[in-house]
């Protein structure tokens, strides 16, 4: 959440609650880096789906992090070049950093234990691409459910508003009513409207979660016994919205209950024994459908929009609508597609094939960028891929 009144939030203090630093309650609080802790400082919310994306992944990996509440563009971070979005990271070195793909596989490689990147090319390829799909496609009805969906908008979002007042000094309702305007004058850019978020619900959504119901039937993870970055991102949209929200939860348990099962264990972790990746060359069917689904809509669109400008979305329901493909959507897509060159070989083009998504890739090479090394914690020019309507 983002935006004018929003920005009145003001500093945040850099330290713990009064009293955890001595004895002495007029004491004045000392930063965290000054008290030597190996703390990261997220600034985020519980109810956001990347935050809860790259705190899920900081518990996997036991790493210490604190929640900082905030909205998403806190005068002090962009102050700092932070240009706004959920969540910004500040490392226990006070340095800045941003974007949930970018800082996982960044703190992946500065923390290799228990690594999210699998080591066989192929489900590492599958990894990414399925990443990308739930951070630029069902990222869409996870905000149009939330605030589209009256009896979503009053508990998730009176739950994300009750946070706001953290550093808000208005009422929970104001608040809640401020989000709510705010972060429905961002939908639209989104594809999604009061008219259509049904057709998103039946058409997207539900049809997602079931075909990776199905797959968690027979594996805990993605990847085999392990969680990959490709879990994480779906676990960001399950606990905050998904398995959150009480519409959206109760279609998860009607239909997807391995999916809440998926999300309890990454909820969870030190109550898990992982295993081992998949083998080589061991991608079971339930995975090719995930593949598949992905291929049904959310490919076909950002293919062509990424290449057009834009590009429409006919739902097998009936509504259509047109999307814009942002300049951050466009980078996206040129990442993956420069992934794929990096990562391609007969075996990934095999398992492409049978998912009947190869064309997605083989077509559009020429649009490929470069893949991303972060040396350093990342932050990339963009991390805002909509922003609302007082900022266009």
């Amino acid at each position: 959440m983002t935006g004018v009144v929003l920005a009145q939030v003001g500093r945040f203090e850099d330290g713990f609650e009064a009293g955890a630093v001595d004895d002495n309650p007029t004491a004045p609080l000392l930063p965290l880096r000054a008290m030597g802790a190996d703390i990261f400082q997220v600034f985020g919310m519980d109810q956001s789906y990347f935050t809860r994306k790259v705190t899920g992944f900081l518990d996997h990996k036991r790493i210490h992090w604190t929640l900082r509440r905030c909205s998403s563009t806190p005068p002090d971070l962009v102050a700092r070049g932070f240009p706004g979005g959920m969540p910004g990271v500040e490392t226990p070195q006070g340095e800045l950093m941003w974007d949930s793909t970018a800082m996982i596989c960044y703190l992946d490689g500065r923390f290799p234990a228990a690594s999210v990147l699998p080591n066989d090319p192929v489900c590492l390829f599958l990894a990414y691409l399925i990443d990308d799909v739930c951070d630029e496609w069902l990222y869409r009805p996870a905000v149009g459910t939330r605030w589209f969906i009256a009896e979503n908008t009053q508990v998730a979002g009176f739950e994300l508003a009750r946070d706001v007042t953290v550093q808000l000094p208005i009422s929970a309702d104001q608040a809640r009513e401020m989000a709510a305007a705010f972060v429905r004058s961002s939908c639209g850019p989104l594809g999604v409207t009061a008219e259509n978020i049904q057709a998103w619900i039946d058409d997207v959504l539900r049809p997602w979660t079931r075909v990776l119901a199905q797959h968690f039937e027979s594996a805990p993870y993605l990847f085999g016994a392990r969680p990959s970055l490709a879990d994480f991102a779906i676990f960001g949209g399950s606990v905050a919205h998904f398995a959150n929200d009480p519409a959206c939860r109760r279609w998860l348990d009607e239909d997807a209950t391995a999916l809440v099962r998926h999300t309890h264990r990454l909820l969870e972790p030190i109550a898990q024994q992982h295993g081992e990746w998949l083998a080589p060359g061991d991608v079971p069917e339930t995975l090719i459908a995930i593949l598949a689904e992905a291929g049904r809509l959310y490919l076909p669109w950002v293919a062509a929009a990424t290449a057009r400008g834009e590009a429409e979305v006919a739902f097998p329901s009936g509504p259509r609508t047109t999307i814009r493909a942002t300049d951050f959507l466009c980078d996206a897509r040129a990442v993956l597609l420069a992934r794929y060159k990096a990562l391609r070989s007969a075996a990934l083009d095999a398992v492409l094939d049978r998912a009947g998504i190869l064309r997605f890739f083989t077509d559009h090479v020429s649009q490929a960028g470069t893949v991303p090394t972060w040396n350093a914690p990342p932050q990339p020019r963009l991390n805002r891929p909509y922003p609302p309507e007082n900022e266009r």
